[in-house]
């Protein structure tokens, strides 16, 4: 066995069931997972059926969860004399306990089987060497047995932490469930050169094999759910390796992005690029090949390297060629043109909806509901479409704002009244809420600069995915740099833009009008054109929306939309209950 050469076999042992394996098995209760005590005290585990192996590390937390002795030699001879625990607590305590154990490794020499594998892909034995590749006997779910297999060793900071095991019989993966989330080859990574990113671990052998070094592979491959072009939300705890990999990335200037050819590795490649930032990314066109090993084995080292050194510039909204656009354009005049996520109310989806990259202004008078407009729209859209978002609300504490969106999610109060939430109810809504938002704070005396703010939410993409965030209000914002109050809110809002189209990120800006003059008791209906400071505001909004609270309604004016696959300009509707800050349509029997 593998492991049989690194452990010392001595008496102090216990047997469980193995959380890998044990259920594809027919006798689901096999306690072929052996925990033993070495004479250093160390305790180790390892499977007989599957050979999934590590190190036991909190020694103490493990017999907390266990509830079971931590064997002292000859103290327990008699094993059948101990505490007889349930398999369904084995099991799950062995599943904690795989968080805290270290992924245990024993370099055994590829052989001949393997290298002829190998080699069968292009991969060199000198390669496989210089990455750490070595010979494995797991048990693999879909083939139902223990088979000859490579190890790919996942490597952090000299240590391993994850090692992911490929079958010599068929394209089957296993993983250690001890694995974290990170990027394959991340520890040969420089930082002052170009990061090349594949779509998996081959193809970074490959491009090891042909002498470019600085490459990774992603550890999950292509999503498994795409919906036009792009990763469903559902994926994005898929992509913790890119948070995890966030402190060296952020440092290399430029990115190479080189998934595989197909629906899903496109649509991980802009996931990819939106996270990173598209204004650093480049992207590889592979043409008629599948992926880089597929040019090695077809024309060589030669090919690979001249098809990586074509990569060009990620395309971004704005600023791409019309040759991009000749495949959307084909689909435009089949199908017509596409919307963005509806905003959950019928009358607004027919004149606003709301796409990723865009930049919304929203104004309105004081206390007309501007920010609950937000919430609410942020809140539909995280229901329905599993969007997060990043909140950065200067006039509210973060409690407050999540008592709101609470509110809104529950359509019940938060605080005292007739229609207070239950404590089961805040429970759920506080984990949703949780799961879909993350906040900005202002612990700082000292304000805001746009630049702060921005940095922050990159970091939120990185982090969790965001596909949305809200600034709110633009007042708070210190104006930095030179020149007028015109060219600095024009700046502002160009550095807003852009990082919206280079990160997929919609976002919504709101600011208030200058003081206008009123017509006898009513105020006129503020615009673009009307907010303090520069016309900029109208300039730079891809949509305009402003918030005037009627007599009973509230009226959404859409004064300005860039692009008519977007919505229109247009007047509509909604009722506003203050007693939980939610809107509904004004149809609605129940509003």
């Amino acid at each position: 066995m593998l492991v049989s050469k690194s452990v010392h076999i001595v008496r102090d042992k216990m047997r469980v069931a193995c959380p890998e394996c044990s259920k594809s098995r027919k006798k689901k209760n096999s306690k072929d997972c052996v925990i033993t005590r070495k004479p250093d005290g160390s305790e180790v585990f390892y499977c007989h059926h599957c050979g999934a192996s590590g190190i036991r590390n909190n020694k103490k937390e493990f017999k907390q969860r266990t509830n079971m002795k931590i064997y002292e030699g000859s103290q327990d001879k008699n094993l059948a004399a101990r505490k007889k625990d349930t398999e369904e607590l084995q099991q799950e305590t062995f599943k904690q306990e795989s968080k805290m154990f270290k992924p245990h490794i024993v370099r055994a020499s590829l052989e001949e089987e393997h290298l002829q594998y190998l080699k069968s892909r292009g991969i060199s034995k000198e390669t496989a060497n210089a990455v750490g590749l070595f010979a494995a006997d797991k048990w693999f779910s879909r083939l139902q047995k223990k088979t000859k297999s490579i190890g790919f060793p996942y490597v952090k900071n000299g240590e391993v932490v994850s090692i992911k095991y490929r079958s010599l019989e068929g394209k089957d993966f296993t993983q250690d469930a001890s694995g974290s989330s990170i990027l394959f080859n991340m520890n040969s990574v420089e930082t002052d050169k170009p990061l090349v990113i594949t779509e998996g671990e081959i193809d970074t052998l490959t491009l090891v094999e042909c002498g470019v070094d600085n490459v990774v592979s992603v550890p999950t491959g292509a999503p498994l759910k795409v919906s036009e072009g792009r990763v469903d939300p559902s994926e994005d705890t898929r992509f913790k390796y890119i948070w995890n990999a966030h402190s060296t990335i952020n440092k290399i200037k430029k990115i190479i992005i080189a998934t595989d050819n197909d629906e899903s590795g496109k649509a991980l490649a802009e996931e990819l690029a939106r996270r990173l930032g598209k204004d650093k990314c480049y992207l590889v066109n592979f043409s008629a090949y599948k992926d880089f090993n597929e040019v090695l084995l077809k024309d060589g080292k030669d090919t690979v390297l001249k098809v990586l050194n074509s990569a060009s510039p990620y395309p971004v909204q704005g600023l791409e060629a019309p040759s991009a656009f000749e495949k959307s354009l084909n689909i435009l005049r089949t199908e017509g043109t596409g919307r963005g996520c509806g905003t959950g109310y019928k009358s607004l989806d027919e004149i606003y909806s709301v796409v990723e990259g865009q930049l919304t202004i929203v104004t309105g008078y004081p206390s007309s509901g501007k920010s609950n407009f937000v919430d609410q729209l942020m809140v539909n859209i995280a229901k329905e479409d599993e969007w997060k978002f990043a909140v950065c609300s200067f006039e509210n504490a973060p409690e407050l704002h999540i008592a709101r969106l609470m509110e809104i999610k529950q359509n019940r109060r938060f605080f005292d009244g007739s229609n207070k939430m239950t404590e089961e109810e805040h429970k759920e809504s506080f984990k949703w809420v949780n799961d879909h938002f993350i906040f900005l704070t202002h612990e700082s005396s000292e304000p805001s600069t746009i630049d702060s703010i921005l940095d922050r939410l990159k970091i939120a993409v990185a982090r969790t995915g965001i596909r949305g965030a809200v600034i709110d209000p633009y007042n708070y914002i210190i104006m930095d740099g030179d020149g007028s109050e015109t060219e600095k809110i024009s700046t502002m809002l160009t550095r807003v833009q852009s990082f919206a189209k280079s990160y997929g990120v919609h976002i919504w800006f709101v600011c208030h009008p200058a003081k206008m003059q009123r017509y006898g008791n009513e105020l006129p209906r503020p615009d673009g054109m009307s907010i303090s400071g520069s016309m900029s505001w109208w300039a730079k909004a891809d949509v305009g929306i402003t918030i005037y609270r009627l007599d009973k309604n509230t009226e959404v004016n859409v004064w300005k939309c860039r692009y008519r696959w977007v919505g229109k300009t247009g007047i509509t509707e909604l009722n506003y209950d203050n007693s939980t800050g939610t809107y509904s349509e004004i149809s609605d029997p129940f509003g």
